[in-house]
Formats: C-alpha cells, sequence, structure tokens
C-alpha cells in the first residue's frame, strides 16, 4: 500500500478509536452522539475535542511502535459502590488501548456484503456506536470498525459501501482477563483476514509478524500483572 493510502487508514482508526475512547470516558455510550450534517462525516466532538483524540495516532501520539496504548489514568472500575475511604485510597486504573488493522495487501477496498458476512461469521455483534463487538456479558470484550470515518459498519448499508479495511481495538480493563482477551481478539484478526484476502498489520502499518505479536502479548501479560484487580 501506498503511504498516502496508510495515512488515510492510520486517520480512520484514530476517529473509530477516538469515538470509543470518548464514550468510554463518558461512561455512558453514544447514545447523544450524531455524526455531523452534510459534506463529511464528523466525530460529533468539539473540533479541538477530536483533534487532540486523533493525536492518539500520529507520530507523537499514545500508541508505540507495536500498537500498544500507553498507560492512561481513568476512574478504576467498580462493582458495587464504594465507601468514602475506599474511593479516596483505591489508585486509578491505567487502561491500555491494543490496535490491529486488516486491509487487503494491495489497498483495495473489500465490499459491504463480504465484510459483514465475515463478521457475522465469527460471531461479532453488531451495535452500540454502529460497529461490531465481541461480547462477554453484554459487554464488549474488543470491537471491530471500518478504517474510513467514522467507522461505521451498519448492516443496513452494507449494499453500496466498501472500505480498505477495518480496525479491530481492544480496551483494558474489560469483562475478560487481558491475556485471554487479546488471544480472542488475535485469533479473530486472523480470521477475518482468511476469509477477507487480506493480512493483519500492527499500527506501524508492517504485517504482523512473530516479533511484533510477542512483544504485543508480553506488553498485555504485564499490564495485567500490574492490575491483577483490573
Amino acid at each position: 500500500m501506498t503511504p498516502l493510502q496508510w495515512a488515510l487508514l492510520v486517520v480512520g482508526v484514530g476517529a473509530a478509536v477516538a469515538v470509543w475512547w470518548a464514550s468510554r470516558r463518558r461512561g455512558n455510550g453514544l447514545r447523544d452522539w450524531q455524526p455531523g450534517g452534510g459534506g463529511e462525516p464528523t466525530l460529533g466532538l468539539p473540533r479541538r475535542a477530536a483533534e487532540a483524540q486523533l493525536d492518539m495516532f500520529n507520530s507523537t501520539g499514545q500508541f508505540d511502535e507495536f500498537g500498544v496504548g500507553k498507560p492512561r489514568k481513568v476512574a478504576p472500575r467498580l462493582d458495587g459502590a464504594p465507601t468514602a475511604s475506599e474511593a479516596a485510597t483505591r489508585p486509578p486504573v491505567q487502561q491500555k488501548i491494543v490496535a490491529l488493522l486488516i486491509a487487503e495487501r494491495d489497498g483495495t477496498h473489500i465490499n459491504g456484503p463480504k465484510i459483514h458476512a465475515a463478521l457475522k461469521a465469527q460471531g461479532l455483534a453488531f451495535g452500540d456506536k454502529q460497529i461490531y463487538h465481541r461480547l462477554a456479558g453484554g459487554e464488549p470484550v474488543f470491537s471491530v470498525a471500518s478504517l474510513l470515518k467514522p467507522g461505521y459498519l451498519d448492516p443496513a448499508e452494507a449494499t453500496g459501501f466498501s472500505t480498505p479495511g477495518l480496525s479491530m481495538f481492544l480496551v483494558l480493563p474489560g469483562p475478560l482477563p487481558p491475556v485471554t482477551a487479546f488471544r480472542e481478539m488475535l485469533q479473530t484478526a486472523h480470521a477475518l483476514a482468511q476469509a477477507l484476502n487480506a493480512e493483519v498489520y500492527d499500527m506501524r502499518r508492517k504485517p504482523l509478524t512473530p516479533e511484533a505479536l510477542l512483544k504485543l502479548e508480553h506488553d498485555v501479560e504485564h499490564w495485567a500483572r500490574q492490575h491483577p484487580t483490573a
């Protein structure tokens, strides 16, 4: 793929994950978010906020060379209401994002019906934010979005739709143990790539090599050791 094609794809990934990240921080999904009217769809966020979110994917952003999100301090996941003292002493959980790309080797677009058939064959569910999710207990383990802004993959619009590829992203902590969630995402990524005549890439826009895969898994394992209760 050409540098221009990759640049466009990475912007698309940034848009999809920015929407997801914004919704996770708000804690109430994207029920109040709508695409902009007319012209190219927008994130539905203030311009400066949207630009800040997209900075996650630029050369000085929040992903390392292997596509692993740098730690972010966020409120801890709570199973029940904590006491005031617990809330004051409980350290924040550092969220981590791991992302992969799926794209055809020659940069050609993949048509909508083929994409949706492959996603459904892997047991992924269309839902929140108009993208697909692997669910566990009703919560997303990882998500799949189009590489074109704003990332929608609406089955109702499959006919006539095409995209150069897909972005997959895992946000830790989640409903499954971190390493289990990562391995499920990786297995699904390879299955989708095979079904779509595509290839799995890391965030360096390089084919996912055994070395890069090992680095990703070790990083997830390290994060899990640091957050045993997440």
